[in-house]
């Protein structure tokens, strides 16, 4: 029904364009008008047409970028698999054989590669409710920060626009607020 009503709607827009000079949007849309509810419908129906087009297209996309995602994951867990065992030999080898030592790693060089044991520093885990009543306890407040930034959703509520002013209950005017206009939106449902 719906795909029936509209060809009649395309034919019907392809008679008066036949009527006024053979005029079609595609040949001439700077002076094509929609000027009744029978073309606003033809136009509705295209911009509908065009974004099933579009949604089909981004999911084939999303579709894809799963596929190849689900792929590099599989290639990654099939390398750890294949290499897993070698590197656990490798670790073997390494503690039996002198290597250089450093403060944060050692590390053991052969011609197509380097064995290393890297020792990382701790990861720090942290309250920083505890923290922060530990130091000013101690009075270290320069090691704790600070940070002021005003409520606007509340503030907004209590407030008028005057131009490109923004006042309070009492008429004052609001530093640090500018009210720029914004342009109407106009949107299509459909």
């Amino acid at each position: 029904m719906a795909s029936e009503l509209l060809e009649m709607i395309d034919r019907v827009i392809a008679q008066e364009t036949a009527e006024n000079g053979g005029f079609s949007i595609e040949n001439d849309s700077e002076n094509w008008k929609i000027d009744n509810d029978v073309s606003a419908e033809w136009a509705l129906s295209k911009i509908r047409e065009e974004k099933a087009e579009a949604q089909r297209l981004i999911n084939v996309c999303e579709s894809q970028i799963l596929f190849y995602e689900t792929e590099a994951e599989k290639a990654k867990d099939s390398l750890e698999q294949k290499t897993g065992y070698l590197k656990t030999l490798l670790l073997d080898y390494f503690g039996r054989v002198p290597h250089k030592k450093t403060k944060t790693q050692e590390s053991y060089k052969l011609p197509s590669g380097t064995l290393k044991l890297k020792f990382p520093g701790p990861k720090y885990e942290r309250d920083d409710t505890k923290l922060v009543r530990w130091l000013k306890d101690r009075q270290m407040t320069d090691f704790v920060e600070v940070k002021e930034s005003p409520k606007w959703g509340e503030l907004k509520k209590v407030t008028k626009t005057a131009g490109d002013k923004v006042v309070s209950e009492d008429g004052e005017v609001i530093e640090g607020v500018t009210a720029v206009e914004r342009a109407p939106e106009f949107t299509v449902d459909v």
